[in-house]
């Protein structure tokens, strides 16, 4: 597990103190409530608050401000570490390549803050401490109004992605919309920490996409139990042009044994030769590779061809492989992994 935790600089929670009109309290008297007591106040049911100090008004605005934005990068952070083991450790840490959730930079998370309105609505000096004091305050109802288009738009991400799978009948292909919609989802989980920040009960009527974030890694684990790939390779010279292909789809998290139920990879080797058993053979060989489903759908196709900047190939016609099978097998290696999440929508 991945975790950033960041410290967050007053440089960059400068930004987040929109120049509202604070008030001074003279020091004449007793400190103001807020001071001694701010959540009687501002109470947590209707705000989220915090309460800075400094040799200045600035400073005291600062400080709150920063006490504000890692108060919430805090709880987004501990719900984020929480969420994502529970996620995990029942799927298997297998199910998901990359399983890191972690919060923004500092730059965005300043950027979230902001966009909850942090307002600073009043500031105190104790003449007896030489202190300033001051407020930074989120109403969370404002903050709320502010946040749901984000929310809404990592909703939305999400869900096309998530829906597609839903409603594909291949596995292989479904787990390509699960590992978009895996990606996707992390953002939106993000996003629903910040919003549970803001109002738990609100935040509640997303209890079924966090659920179906939920599912993914067992999802993607049972997937990819039905979508072992059985090798069946023609002229290849001994086996440099399927190994090639074997560690590329390995590397790219697919079984690649000698049977499976549902999945054919079909690699063909054809050496468009010319000249005979009497004479030097030159090769000009392609490669093409199919992935075929059980009822005949070809979920998958791609033909890798000799071409003159890859040289001569002449010889005997075992030479001549010797020779041209290597160049292609690397051009495979180069070529097939990025092709393959091309045309199956890899992100």
């Amino acid at each position: 597990m991945k975790k950033i935790i960041q410290t967050i600089s007053i440089a960059i929670l400068a930004v987040l103190s929109f120049g509202c009109a604070s008030t001074d309290s003279a020091a004449s008297g007793e400190a103001p409530l807020w001071v001694v007591n701010y959540r009687s106040v501002y109470p947590s049911a209707e705000f989220i608050a915090q309460r800075g100090e400094g040799a200045n008004r600035e400073d005291a605005i600062a400080d709150a401000d920063a006490r504000i934005a890692r108060y919430i990068q805090t709880e987004v952070d501990s719900h984020l570490t929480s969420s994502t083991n529970m996620i995990v450790t029942g799927a298997g840490a297998e199910a998901v390549a990359s399983k890191e959730i972690s919060t923004q930079n500092r730059t965005e998370i300043s950027s979230t803050v902001t966009l909850l309105n942090v307002e600073n609505p009043v500031s105190y000096f104790d003449k007896a401490n030489k202190t300033w004091y001051a407020m930074a305050v989120i109403n969370r109802e404002e903050a709320w109004n502010r946040f749901v288009p984000q929310l809404e738009d990592a909703r939305t991400a999400f869900n096309a992605s998530f829906s597609r799978a839903q409603a594909e009948n291949e596995p292989l292909v479904a787990n390509v919309y699960l590992r978009n919609a895996w990606e996707s989802g992390k953002l939106f989980l993000e996003k629903l920490e910040y919003a549970r920040i803001i109002s738990d009960q609100k935040e509640a009527a997303y209890k079924t996409d966090r659920e179906n974030i939920a599912k993914i890694p067992a999802l993607l684990l049972q997937n990819n139990l039905e979508s072992t790939l059985a090798l069946a390779v023609t002229g290849d010279n001994g086996s440099i042009i399927s190994e090639a292909v074997t560690t590329t789809f390995s590397e790219l998290g697919l079984t690649v044994a000698k049977s499976a139920p549902r999945y054919t990879l079909e690699v063909a080797v054809n050496d468009n030769e010319t000249g005979s058993a009497d004479t030097v053979y030159k090769i000009y060989p392609d490669v093409s590779i199919h992935i075929v489903g059980r009822t005949g759908k070809t979920v998958y196709s791609y033909i890798i061809k000799w071409n003159e900047a890859n040289g001569k190939a002449a010889g005997s016609l075992d030479r001549a492989e010797r020779l041209a099978f290597p160049v292609l097998a690397e051009r495979i290696r180069k070529e097939l992994s990025a092709d393959f999440k091309a045309r199956m929508g890899i992100k």
